[in-house]
């Protein structure tokens, strides 16, 4: 094929998914966006100071649960298994008495799964191993059926999954099993990770959709899901009045 017939076809199939997200984002949603370096926005109104949240990748910010923990005196559940995520919590600014942090991964089984080393050592990003055999780390993971049970919980108010290609088989997880997750935040890594295609995002997205979720955000990779009774439309600001 001819370069310009490439840079087409490259333009439509980038106006075909815009068209897609402007159809199925749900516009009159009251968000929330917190956080410094790493920003996540999230459903206003839905976060309380009895909320189960868990936050699964914890890189070298975690302004976000930090903000989240000031504003509504939550409890969060961190979860990295990476040596950068590990020096992260270990630093005395991070040690904080709400944030319960476990050295573990977010999968779709329990195991031990092989992570690929960082492309940039600054950032620290292990991620999904881009082709089986030997090499890689292997780092210990939790299923979220697991998590849940280890800290007696029934459902899941907020999930923050930010696992380098790793969400796709935990949100598969999610919509199959049923899970009783709330709410959503998750970057997708297609043309992040080597070897996951922008099509993986689009059907894990429409398996969520079919599940009952809604997307009320979406910023480049990161993408926000919540789900309610059918018909039910999101709470706006004169709701809460």
């Amino acid at each position: 094929m001819k370069k310009g017939h490439r840079n087409l076809l490259t333009q439509f199939k980038d106006l075909r998914h815009s068209v897609f997200y402007a159809l199925i984002t749900q516009r009159n949603c009251n968000t929330l966006t917190l956080g410094d370096k790493c920003q996540w926005t999230i459903e206003s109104g839905s976060i309380g100071e009895n909320s189960v949240v868990y936050s699964a990748g914890v890189g070298g910010d975690i302004s976000f649960e930090k903000e989240l923990i000031n504003r509504f005196d939550c409890e969060v559940v961190l979860l990295d298994p990476s040596p950068t995520g590990v020096a992260t919590m270990n630093r005395p600014e991070n040690r904080i008495a709400k944030l319960h942090f476990e050295s573990v991964g977010l999968a779709d089984s329990d195991g031990s799964f092989s992570f690929d080393a960082p492309d940039n050592d600054e950032e620290g990003f292990y991620r999904i191993r881009a082709s089986p055999g030997a090499g890689g780390h292997l780092f210990r993971c939790w299923s979220l059926p697991t998590l849940m049970r280890k800290h007696d919980h029934d459902h899941v108010d907020l999930l923050k999954i930010d696992i380098e290609g790793f969400e796709y088989g935990v949100l598969k997880q999610i919509c199959v099993e049923k899970l009783p997750v709330k709410q959503i935040c998750v970057e997708f890594h297609h043309s992040i990770v080597p070897g996951i295609k922008r099509k993986q995002t689009i059907e894990a997205i429409v398996r969520l959709l079919r599940s009952g979720y809604k997307l009320i955000h979406r910023k480049d990779w990161d993408h926000t899901f919540v789900t309610r009774a059918r018909g039910e439309d999101c709470p706006s600001a004169s709701d809460r009045d």
